[in-house]
């Protein structure tokens, strides 16, 4: 009895509760609950990933250029110096001796720029002596006071995808090498850039076993030299708007003579810029609108070229009598030999700049006019020591001149080319394992 009339007591309640609500002015608003619901709390900033222990990283700033000497002076084996993203100036020659094993990296040849243009101190831009298995890669060295980028006395350098410019108009004022391996062996280049060099743009010296590859040379007096070098292959290269494209070259006085050099499958082409190197300077000869020259070297095979208006010749072959006087070297041999020419493909439809050469080579200019003709693909002076010093074996006979320097007469200009139809062994092809 008494559970129903707590019940009913409840009941009550509730109905009065129901009624009182009811009963309320229409004027009054009951305010809607509001749910809050909390933010969430930030993620947090990832960490960034930890610098690989074989990794030394350079990031562009005020105090980059000591960081880099530090590196380039402190590293160790199978380190690689990293360089990321940006501009890094420099005022004096960044240098590395006597060490092994080490990359210097870029984070891209449009990416990375070691800037010398506010270069006050040492000759070079950057130096490596000493060194073995030494690799650039992904980077650009610009403007700098002397020489771009030089190894000397290196074993296994390689240089991927660098880039070496001076910027503005090519200058007289400009350093003379871009990339410059020097006294090297097994020296591998492989797409990379030069321009604006005053003496070559990518040129390798006296050193033995080396590849030049996938490379472009525009707007220096040599694209790529080759000089006093024995076993090299240079090919799939792009050189125009130098004053000369391609150069092999031997001269005196040097460690080493030239020997065992081919160059295929290169597109030489428009190489007609004037010459500006420094007077004095072997290069200062070379005739502005040259294909690929061939000075005093022994055992060169030109082959597969696409060759294409350099109007003085597509080819010349020439001895350093011609420009030079006998030099007081008794170890050294001025004639060119073993040179064999054979199927590239040649136009030559670009007039000849007459006014911007030497005297010399004005003079030959003007030989070949009076004899009737003309500019050729391809033109040797004649100093030669031997029958068939050169042999030329092309599946259509390109123009051909002889001036035979040696009659100084010039009455012995003949343009004759079964005078080479001969032919040679080729030369081995060159192989290593590049760093």
């Amino acid at each position: 009895m008494k559970k129903i009339i707590t019940n009913t007591l409840w009941v009550a309640i509730l109905l009065f509760s129901i009624f009182s609500i009811s009963s309320c002015g229409d004027d009054e608003v009951v305010e809607p609950v509001v749910v809050v619901t909390p933010e969430p709390e930030p993620e947090p900033e990832p960490e960034p990933d930890p610098v690989p222990e074989n990794e030394i990283r350079i990031a562009a700033s005020a105090t980059a250029a000591d960081e880099a000497q530090l590196a380039f002076i402190e590293v160790t084996e199978d380190k690689i110096i990293v360089f990321g993203e940006g501009t890094f100036s420099f005022t004096n020659t960044l240098s590395m001796d006597g060490k092994s094993k080490v990359i210097i990296r870029g984070a891209g040849r449009d990416k990375t720029f070691l800037d010398f243009s506010g270069q006050t101190a040492g000759g070079d831009a950057v130096l490596v002596t000493n060194s073995n298995s030494i690799r650039f890669e992904d980077i650009t060295i610009q403007d700098s006071k002397g020489d771009a980028l030089k190894t000397r006395d290196c074993n296994k350098v390689s240089f991927v995808n660098v880039a070496t410019v001076w910027s503005g108009e090519p200058s007289v004022d400009n350093g003379a090498y871009g990339l410059y391996p020097v006294l090297c062996t097994e020296v591998y280049i492989d797409n990379c850039y030069a321009y604006g060099a005053s003496d070559a743009g990518i040129y390798v010296g006296q050193s033995d076993q080396v590849i030049v590859k996938n490379s472009v040379a525009e707007g220096n007096v040599a694209g790529i030299e080759i000089e006093n070098t024995t076993n090299a292959d240079v090919f799939d290269n792009e050189t125009f708007d130098n004053t000369g494209g391609i150069l092999v070259f031997d001269l005196p006085g040097l460690t080493q003579t030239g020997a065992n050099t081919r160059v295929f499958n290169n597109n030489v082409h428009d190489n007609e810029r004037a010459n500006f190197a420094p007077e004095g300077n072997i290069v200062a000869s070379v005739p502005t609108g040259t294909g690929i020259m061939v000075l005093s070297t022994k055992n060169v095979e030109i082959f597969g070229n696409m060759l294409v208006d350099n109007s003085f010749a597509n080819i010349v072959i020439t001895s350093l009598l011609i420009f030079n006087d006998p030099p007081d070297d008794p170890n050294y041999n001025p004639f060119p030999s073993g040179i064999f020419i054979h199927d590239n493909a040649y136009t030559l439809d670009a007039a000849v700049q007459a006014s911007v050469q030497t005297p010399l080579v004005q003079q030959i200019i003007g030989l070949l006019a009076l004899s009737g003709i003309g500019q050729p693909n391809i033109l040797m002076d004649g100093l030669v020591m031997e029958a068939e010093a050169v042999c030329v074996q092309e599946p259509t006979a390109p123009t051909f001149v002889n001036i035979n320097a040696g009659d100084q007469t010039f009455m012995s200009v003949t343009a004759d080319i079964s005078t080479v139809d001969c032919v040679k062994d080729p030369l081995p092809e060159i192989s290593f394992e590049a760093y």
